[in-house]
């Protein structure tokens, strides 16, 4: 298969032996894929500085199989600058990326979800709890996953004053289900997660645990990398 320069980004590199680089891509239109750039990191040009995370691309490619080669890459627009704590979070995206979508499986919509959001965290007044949270669900929605925001599991309508027990198979409940899989929330912020208006910490929290909750389910056992960094930035601070 030989692919034309097509949208891409790069979710993960790493060094292949002396001159070369493995590349997890997400690409517009044939969605995560393996590229192998030979020889690049002794090639004098600007390829090896703009395969970069974050950067925006028109890749070409060809081969089949899992792994295939790079065959010309070109920056389509200016990187996305994120520094500090958002810099955390863009490699938080490019990681459940990474660990959601199943290679060669196209999700366009996804892809321009990712780019807005990129876009989003390099602005100065961006909140990155509040974007995170929002591409969770939006990443969520995407591939068929969508949360259960609005009726309970009976379709009763969520009241804001009531308290749920959102179980992971199912949505919302009232009452205290009899298995332990479940994390309790409030009906109001239920209703803030549907609207994407995150605009208090209670609100904040409450997101931040259920997006967890689900989304342990999606990514296995296996820790997020980014989450340890985020742990020892903070630590930093101190």
């Amino acid at each position: 298969m030989k692919v034309e320069l097509n949208p891409a980004f790069i979710l993960h590199r790493r060094p292949y032996r002396e001159t070369s680089l493995l590349l997890d891509v997400f690409s517009r239109n044939y969605g995560r894929i393996g590229l192998l750039a030979k020889g690049i990191r002794k090639n004098k040009s600007n390829k090896p500085e703009i395969l970069q995370p974050h950067q925006p691309l028109q890749l070409a490619w060809s081969g089949k199989g899992e792994l295939m080669t790079l065959t010309m890459a070109e920056a389509d627009k200016p990187a996305y600058i994120l520094k500090d704590k958002k810099l955390i979070a863009g490699f938080y995206l490019n990681e459940i990326i990474t660990r959601m979508l199943h290679q060669h499986e196209a999700h366009p919509d996804l892809y321009m979800i990712y780019d807005k959001t990129l876009n989003l965290l390099s602005t100065e007044t961006a909140n990155e709890q509040v974007v995170i949270r929002i591409f969770e669900k939006r990443l969520l929605d995407s591939l068929g996953y969508g949360l259960v925001l609005d009726h309970d599991v009976n379709g009763k309508k969520i009241k804001p004053d009531c308290d749920y027990y959102y179980q992971s198979d199912r949505g919302p409940v009232m009452d205290i289900p009899g298995k332990s899989d479940y994390i309790k929330i409030s009906g109001f912020t239920l209703l803030a997660i549907k609207k994407e208006k995150f605009d208090s910490t209670q609100i904040l929290h409450e997101a931040k645990l259920l997006m967890r909750f689900i989304l342990k389910n999606h990514l296995g056992g296996k820790p997020l990398a980014s989450r340890k960094l985020y742990k020892l930035y903070l630590e930093n601070l101190k």
